[in-house]
Parts: C-alpha cells; structure tokens; sequence
C-alpha cells in the first residue's frame, strides 16, 4: 500500500450533451481546464448506450470481459481518479432491469444530459507505473 497527502484546487463543474461520449466528455474538459490531476466529486445523468469493461477472474492477469448496455439508462454514480491527465473512472447505471456496473469505456453516449464535478489535485502529481509483482498499472506519486 502507497499513501499521499494532496490539497484540493479548483472544482470544474461541466455538463455533457446529448450524443456526447461520457468518457470523452470528462477527458476534454479536464484538458480544457489543464486538470492533469483531479478526482471527480459527482456526476450524474443518462446514456443512450454504455460501455463497460469488469473483471471475471482471481488471477493474474485479471481475466476481463466488455459488456455493451442498451438504454435508456440512470447514471447513479461516476468515480475516478485522473493521473497524469488520464482519466480512470468506474460507472453505475441502472434500468428497470436492474443495475450494472464496470469500469467505464469509450462509447457510453449521453441521453439527455450529464452533470459532473471534478476537483482538481495539488501539492502532489500522479502517474500509473508497471508493477512488476503484479503488471498492473498502479496508481503512483512521481
């Protein structure tokens, strides 16, 4: 386990139009706004379609799968930490179905509208190293 101490700067509140992909959406307004390190705070809204990808297996390397969602779909939540200008971020969305959940992929396109908020990190810079041990890319202070 690896801990940092880091203060909180601005806070970006943006939203998202309908045809928009959410992924892309939150990506450039971070660049726009030169929030290389950030987290967002909320993000709600709704997607004609979402994109997710989730772990299947134990193992190393994580055995994964890609799970394409017709909507119309309620995004419950969005939470994600942006290193390095680069965006990883896990979604909840529900239907009359029920609700799903993964890591959130390109080409989830917003229904009507998206509301998110983004605060962005100082005091301290991210980046996602190899780890040997494991090979996954890990959240790392640099």
């Amino acid at each position: 386990m690896d801990s940092w101490e880091a203060g909180l700067g601005r806070i970006i509140v943006l939203r998202g139009d309908r045809g928009e992909d959410l992924l892309e959406t939150i990506e450039t307004s971070a660049r726009s706004n030169h929030v290389t390190n950030g987290v967002i705070l909320s993000a709600i809204g709704t997607l004609e379609n979402c994109r997710i990808h989730r772990v299947t297996s134990e193992k190393l390397p994580p055995e994964e799968e890609y799970v394409d969602m017709d909507g119309p779909l309620e995004i419950n939540s969005v939470s994600g930490v942006i290193a390095d200008g680069r965006l990883h971020a896990h979604i909840s969305v529900s239907n009359g179905k029920g609700t799903y959940g993964g890591h959130l992929e390109p080409g989830s396109r917003i229904l009507y509208l998206a509301e998110i908020v983004v605060a962005e990190i100082t005091g301290v810079s991210f980046n996602r190293v190899p780890d040997v041990a494991t090979g996954l890319r890990l959240l790392r202070a640099v």
